[in-house]
């Protein structure tokens, strides 16, 4: 809900697509600066306490962007400003939310927990975007921004009662080092794990020229579907469908199947169907391929969080989560140049320009690591190394 009502408050209000890129490059900045710092904190404190703490503190958040909504003047840096605040939210939940995920399950079962909770969260997006897009027209923005300030408390009351069962922050199992040699070693799993540098370059390529095109996704609603606030709210629905759809089949992927094969194959599929997106002119056909692109995103992202984690010792996860959120730090890069493209040549070009770099990208990493190619000599080659010395 937030994304939709954001994105179309920049467009309609702030100044159009370049203010849309803008506005989700601030959102996005956080990352970069705080992800490494986050996953380590995440490594240090009891995690379901710090996911209460952040609920909390994003709905006064909530609060001033419904007040800066209903002002009537949007000033783009003050929404930018806020976006940035909204931003450091999911910086410092995620790495506590995924790394708590592993702590309740066993290591054999812990990619289809990881899809599990990936579902989850899915279609409760699909549910958001819909809203807005009901909403938006017919109560105004201000409404969505206090909805969401509501369900942030919701999540910090729900979030009390998760208790890890499995090892993990405060169980005695590794003693804890001074917190700036702990951020170093977060830092160092990027050199020293091949494996994990592996994912994040091949992350940072995607999350520049890949999820990006959620900054065309508002113009590109208005001006070439003529679809208005409800038909972004429907592609925005499409893409969280989509994304469910793919945790709901992940979920049920057996432990012993390899993962690195999967994300080759979700890369390369990322970027056709971007393309495809690209000649589209009706919002019906644009919703169906956006679920393709929604199951690519959201199978992208579950891969890459789950083989990060297993590369590393358990009680690394909240750094190892922590450094791919460092790595979707490049998303502002990418935000801002999606936003400038669709300012200068519309959202179709954007989109087909992005679309052939994501498959540039897919072809570097099938070239570079066979671990990533779908086949029997890849699969042959993994299973005489452990997956952190791959890559």
């Amino acid at each position: 809900m937030y994304s939709t009502t954001t994105a179309w408050l920049a467009l309609d209000s702030a100044g159009g697509p370049f203010a849309v890129g803008l506005v989700l490059a601030a959102r996005m900045l956080p990352s970069l600066l705080f992800g490494l710092a986050a996953g380590t904190l995440a490594d240090r404190v009891q995690r379901n306490r710090l996911l209460v703490g952040v609920s909390l503190t994003a709905v006064p958040l909530m609060l001033a962007l419904s007040g800066l909504a209903g002002s009537g003047r949007i000033e783009l840096w003050l929404l930018a400003a806020l976006s940035f605040a909204t931003g450091c939210v999911p910086v410092f939940d995620v790495p506590a939310r995924q790394a708590l995920v592993m702590d309740t399950v066993p290591r054999a079962v812990a990619a289809n927990a990881m899809a599990l909770n990936a579902l989850a969260g899915r279609l409760c997006t699909a549910l958001g975007a819909l809203a807005a897009g009901a909403l938006i027209p017919t109560l105004g923005v201000v409404s969505c921004y206090l909805l969401i300030a509501f369900t942030y408390a919701m999540a910090a009351a729900l979030a009390g009662f998760v208790r890890p069962t499995a090892s993990g922050v405060g169980r005695g199992g590794h003693p804890r080092p001074p917190f700036s040699t702990a951020l170093s070693e977060a830092a160092r799993l990027v050199f020293d794990l091949p494996a994990v540098r592996t994912l994040i370059l091949a992350g940072a390529a995607c999350e520049v020229f890949g999820f990006s095109f959620i900054t065309a996704a508002p113009a590109f609603a208005r001006d070439i579907l003529d679809a208005g606030a409800g038909g972004l709210g429907t592609l925005n629905a499409a893409i969280s469908v989509g994304g469910s759809l793919a945790v709901v089949i992940q979920s049920l992927i057996p432990g012993r199947i390899r993962r690195e094969p999967l994300l080759g194959m979700v890369f390369v599929l990322y970027g056709a169907s971007l393309l495809v997106l690209a000649t589209t002119r009706e919002l019906a056909l644009a919703a169906a391929v956006l679920l393709v692109t929604g199951a690519c995103a959201a199978s992208f992202d579950l891969l890459q969080q789950t083989l990060i984690q297993l590369a590393v010792p358990e009680e690394q996860r909240g750094r190892a989560i922590g450094v791919w959120v460092f790595g979707i730090g490049s998303a502002p890069l990418g935000h801002l140049e999606m936003g400038s493209l669709v300012a200068a040549f519309g959202s179709p070009l954007a989109l087909a320009g992005n679309g052939c770099v994501v498959l540039v990208a897919a072809a570097v990493l099938l070239a570079r690591s066979p671990g990533y190619r779908w086949s029997a000599e890849s699969s042959r080659l993994n299973s005489r190394r452990e997956p952190w010395k791959s890559g």
